[in-house]
Parts: structure tokens; sequence; C-alpha cells
């Protein structure tokens, strides 16, 4: 499955690949580095997505992008966006 819309930073590589996506298209950061840069503001670009996703695989514990495959991503109850009832809230 391949995974393209709204991928801006490593964070979201890293969602798209944890909900199944084997591929991940950067379109719209490569274009914004390519006019910017040329060839230099692009490789900036992915190099700077490559770091912000190492760092979220480290924050998570996982090593390879099979590791992050396998990762179970959960929901996130203190996200405002979304309605939640406080009662269902509970520390860890």
């Amino acid at each position: 499955m391949s995974f393209d819309s709204g991928i801006r930073r490593g964070q979201h590589v890293f969602k798209a690949l944890a909900s199944g996506a084997d591929l991940v298209a950067i379109g719209r950061p490569v274009i914004y580095g390519l006019a910017l840069g040329g060839s230099v503001g692009v490789r900036q670009v992915f190099e700077h997505l490559n770091t912000e996703l190492k760092t979220v695989m480290q924050l998570s514990g996982t090593q390879t992008i099979e590791d992050v495959k396998h990762f179970k991503l959960r929901h996130n109850p203190y996200n405002p966006t979304f309605p939640v009832d406080p009662r269902d809230l509970k520390l860890y």
C-alpha cells in the first residue's frame, strides 16, 4: 500500500509506515526544497525528514523500518480535537 497525502514531517512518515504503508510519497516538502535551494534543497529536505524519523523511532523503541511496520499505534485521549469523556482518562 502506498501513502500519498499530507506528509510533512518525519512523524508523519512513522505514522504512515505503522499504519501499514509500504511506500510513503513525499511531494510538497520536496518541491519547496527544490524551489528554494535546487538539488541541495531537495537533499536537505530528505536529510531533515530522515533525522526526524530517526528521532521518532528512537523515542518509540524501534530500530528498523520493519519494527515500525509492526508498531501498534494507539489513540491519544489527550488530543483536544477529539471529544473525550474525562471519566475515560486514566493515568498509567
